[in-house]
């Protein structure tokens, strides 16, 4: 089974703290104004994500985009950024896969991922060099939790179909494959996992004898 490695660069840690009754002053990333109806509608988004988390003020965001940009590169995206940009792509890769169903409990999830991605609207425009796509990053990184066991499963999806892909000598795409099929390539690879254990453990010559007396 693929395990995805959970080693995300953290985003910065005052994304995850409520300012509570301090003063918020803050109101721009750069230039530009983070206007309260696009806050709140951006606030709507992560709580459908995730029921729990508070919902975020323009001073986190803006103290968050400051705390990025010292010391980083103007032209690229901050890593933790462009890390999380690179899950929502394998996240996108899942949805366009035409013989992977994902799992009923992150679809949902991962289809409100992709569509913020490519929406007509964002909260920072993707045109602010390094931190453009905070917001972005913000919406994986919430969403992230229920996403990540369905990711390990298709990474491992298409680890198995390039295997069968290589055993009938044949293009990955043109492998029948699909999650059913996923599903049984994994079980029986356990079991060969397994056996493969017990030989190592065991043997099939008979015990030794525990004395050997000669007549």
């Amino acid at each position: 089974m693929y395990a995805f490695p959970d080693t995300r660069i953290p985003l910065p840690q005052v994304l995850l703290h409520h300012q509570g009754n301090r003063p918020h002053r803050r109101t721009h990333v750069r230039d530009f104004l983070l206007a309260a109806p696009e806050m709140e509608r951006f606030n709507l988004l992560l709580a459908r994500l995730d029921h729990t988390r508070a919902p975020l003020e323009t001073d986190q965001l803006a103290t968050a985009a400051r705390n990025l940009e010292d010391g980083a590169d103007d032209a690229a995206p901050a890593p933790c950024i462009l890390q999380r940009l690179q899950l929502a792509g394998t996240v996108e890769q899942m949805l366009l896969d035409p013989d992977w169903e994902p799992a009923t409990e992150a679809a949902d999830e991962a289809r409100e991922v992709v569509d913020y991605l490519h929406a007509s609207w964002q909260l920072i425009p993707d045109t602010l060099p390094g931190i453009g796509q905070l917001d972005q990053a913000i919406v994986i990184d919430t969403a992230w939790p229920k996403l990540v066991r369905e990711v390990d499963n298709f990474l491992d999806y298409q680890r198995l179909r390039r295997i069968e892909a290589i055993r009938q000598e044949r293009d990955y795409a043109a492998v029948t494959f699909n999650r059913r099929l996923w599903l049984e390539s994994r079980e029986l690879e356990a079991r060969l996992r397994e056996h493969h254990n017990r030989v190592r453990e065991s043997s099939y010559a008979p015990p030794s004898p525990s004395c050997f007396r000669v007549h």
